[in-house]
């Protein structure tokens, strides 16, 4: 396994395993315009690409916007190297956020792209959807 990996955009540049970045956004275009050539990069990588989407760029959009960059995405999704969810499915299971579970469901998906012979697993969760209370 390779210690740096390309992120996919330029004025990023290589970035070592691990590396945890937090992207502040105006638009949902801000959102796709960094988030699709880091997938796309991930896959073009042999990196399994977990994609958590919320508001502002759903589940539908984020596919279409990435199927831009990568034809044959369909491949991509079918063979299990990419995951495009919706936040309730990943961070709210059974209706409530538990952090543990969310952190456990990271790591276990790190192990199953590792066995599968991915070189690692690159993810993103876009947190729009918590309010404040």
């Amino acid at each position: 396994m390779a210690t740096v990996q390309k992120f996919g955009t330029d004025f990023v540049g290589d970035i070592p395993w691990g590396t945890h970045l937090c992207q502040f956004y105006e638009t949902k275009h801000d959102l796709r315009d960094i988030l699709v050539p880091y997938f796309a990069e991930g896959l073009r990588s042999n990196e399994a690409c977990i994609w958590i989407t919320s508001e502002p760029l759903e589940v539908e959009e984020a596919t279409a916007a990435l199927e831009k960059a990568v034809p044959d995405i369909d491949r991509f999704i079918k063979n299990g190297q990419l995951l495009i969810l919706p936040y309730t499915e990943w961070y709210l299971k059974d209706g409530t956020f538990d952090p543990n579970s969310v952190l456990q469901g990271w790591i276990e998906k790190e192990q199953e792209a590792l066995s599968r012979g991915f070189e690692g697993l690159r993810l993103t969760g876009n947190t729009f959807w918590i309010e404040r209370s």
